[in-house]
């Protein structure tokens, strides 16, 4: 018996032991996984850290790279504004030191400039410089031949080293949905495994979504059946919805979106109606033309009303380019723009002839900034004509590129032309704060008319000068002709240098005549020229057409298919102020002109 439970003893001894050992390799083969597990990690910080060295390392050798060149650039740029001053001031034979380059951009009508010249536009050219036709950027014929390669230049964007702006404020845009992001299982130490506690505050990131949603909204229109015998078994039904012509199936903000995209945009209606079909809205494109015929009825009284309104004007900006009407007799027709300080009127017409000014301008009074086109020049004496120096330089420029034999003359008189726009700019941006009266004016107002004198005495030198070249006789004879008219700034503050309003202002037209080719019909040449005024005018002041044009089709709705007795809530100049506030324009929009 005793030898029975020695046995069973060592038995259990024996199966304690294994079960201890077993217990054991099993804690040694963990401690050898977390060992390599950490021996991993370890050697993934090691290369992370060597990693981010490496980058660093980098990024020293090139910030040093960065900082020689720009010290050699600091050290050129003080050279140059040396050299500028010992020009200014007294004058220097010295050349332009070696490695120095200014950098020209001649700016012609049409491009999307700021009112005042940019600075580099009124640089004074360095002679060198202007000798090599490639570093002159220009959209005139012949500034580079075809097989010459573009000119190297200050490249295009934000310059390293420069301050931004920052993110642009969108607190005006509505948040929709707010996501809560954590990190996947959790966030805890890597050394211990201890988890972390989440903190109140988060740090946010936004982004800026756009949703087409293109949907229907059902009218149930409630039927009413009597209970009597006086008028029969006659059925009484609710009025349908309010819109903008009778039985049409298009809401109001959808024709304010086909306009918008078109009229505003320059997006042709085909291509808009592709973009919807996609969204899953398929329309006819028949419908839209039937719609936009009676839009066009629709407008007519805003478009009349601004017309007058812009008639009634002291001073105005004018251009024209072509449209076309294709069937219409004559396919080539032009579409006009008269801008007075706060509104814009387009005007379609076969004829570029006299009769388009002469009828707008009949009996008013002000000044005209305009190119020099002789339809112009026929209006009365009561309309004083500002004629663009732009174009005046054109002139000049083209002799400078075209004609070798006359480049040194041309280019004396491009130095003396952009002398003027420094001197101009000088006393604008007194005037323009307010600052017209004192010292300061009246020597900013001297300088600019010597300087003015001047070029009067040297084209009216040259031209008594024998042997001129014929094309210089020409634009020397440019001057005579237009010189009352390119002094007009001279006394009015007001008058710009140049029409690059007029030239901003049309070319939306230009842009929507490019893409769609023109209109089809003469109504739907009204229609562009009747909706682009309404929303040149109302961006001019400030005010978002999208909510204006569907705020007027809402009024429009009362009365299917007519416009409304009154109009003045829709005119910038007879709104009142809360109304201006309830359709301002977003901020960081800008306005044209």
């Amino acid at each position: 018996m005793d030898a029975g439970k020695k046995k069973l003893r060592s038995l259990n001894k024996r199966h304690t032991q294994a079960l201890e050992i077993e217990l054991l390799r099993k804690e040694l083969a963990e401690e050898k996984d977390a060992r390599r597990a950490l021996e991993a990690k370890v050697e993934s910080l090691l290369q992370g850290l060597k990693d981010t060295r490496d980058m660093y390392q980098r990024e020293v050798n090139r910030l040093q790279v960065e900082n020689r060149d720009l010290k050699e650039k600091l050290e050129k740029a003080e050279k140059t504004i040396e050299w500028f001053r010992k020009q200014k001031f007294g004058g220097t034979d010295e050349p332009l030191p070696e490695g120095c380059v200014i950098e020209l951009e001649f700016n012609e009508p049409g491009s999307s400039k700021a009112n005042e010249p940019s600075a580099k536009e009124l640089n004074e050219p360095d002679c060198d410089k202007l000798n090599d036709r490639k570093s002159i950027r220009s959209n005139e014929p012949g500034a580079r031949e075809a097989n010459e390669p573009k000119a190297e230049g200050r490249p295009k964007g934000q310059q390293a080293g420069s301050s931004g702006h920052g993110r642009t404020n969108r607190d005006n845009v509505p948040v929709s949905e707010t996501v809560k992001l954590e990190i996947p299982g959790g966030c805890c130490c890597k050394k211990c495994g201890k988890k972390y506690r989440a903190l109140p505050e988060t740090d946010n990131s936004e982004l800026a979504e756009l949703l087409v949603w293109v949907h229907r909204i059902l009218y149930e229109r409630v039927r009413y059946a009597p209970q009597c015998q006086c008028e029969g078994n006659k059925i009484e039904t609710a009025p349908p919805p309010p819109r903008l012509y009778p039985r049409t199936t298009i809401g109001n903000s959808l024709w304010v979106y086909l306009s918008v995209q078109k009229f505003l945009h320059g997006v042709p209606t085909n291509r808009t109606l592709k973009g919807l079909s996609l969204a899953g809205l398929p329309l006819a494109h028949g419908t839209i033309v039937g719609g936009f015929k009676i839009i066009e009825e629709l407008l007519t009284p805003l478009y009349e009303a601004i017309r007058e309104h812009c008639q009634g004007g002291d001073f105005w900006n004018a251009d024209e380019t072509t449209w076309r009407v294709f069937d219409a007799e004559k396919i080539q027709w032009w579409l006009w723009l008269i801008a007075s300080t706060d509104c814009a009127v387009y005007i379609l017409d076969q004829s570029r002839s006299q009769d388009i000014p002469q009828e707008f301008f009949g009996g008013a009074v002000g000044t005209l900034m305009t190119d020099r086109l002789a339809s112009y020049k026929s209006l009365p004496e009561a309309i004083k004509k500002a004629w663009c120096w732009i174009h005046q330089r054109r002139d000049i420029y083209k002799l400078y590129l075209g004609v070798p034999a006359l480049k040194n003359w041309a280019q004396d008189w491009l130095v003396a032309i952009a002398e003027l726009f420094v001197l101009e700019n000088e006393r604008h941006v007194l005037w323009r704060l307010g600052r017209a009266v004192g010292t300061v004016w009246e020597t900013a107002q001297k300088r600019l008319e010597d300087h003015v004198q001047a070029l009067k005495e040297r084209w009216e030198n040259e031209l008594r000068l024998p042997k001129l070249h014929k094309m210089q006789k020409q634009a020397l004879n440019s001057f005579k002709r237009h010189w009352d008219g390119l002094t007009v700034f001279l006394a009015d503050p007001r008058v710009p240098l140049h029409n690059n309003r007029a030239e901003r202002l049309v070319r939306g037209a230009v842009v929507l005549r490019k893409n769609s080719f023109g209109s089809g019909s003469q109504w739907s040449g009204n229609l562009t020229a009747k909706l682009l005024t309404l929303f040149q005018t109302w961006l001019i002041n400030e005010l978002n057409p999208d909510e204006l044009l569907l705020d007027y089709f809402n009024v429009c709705s009362k009365t299917p298919g007519k416009p409304p007795p009154d109009i003045t809530d829709f005119l910038p100049w007879s709104m009142s102020d809360e109304r201006k506030r309830q359709f301002a324009l977003p901020p960081g929009y800008q306005k044209p002109g």
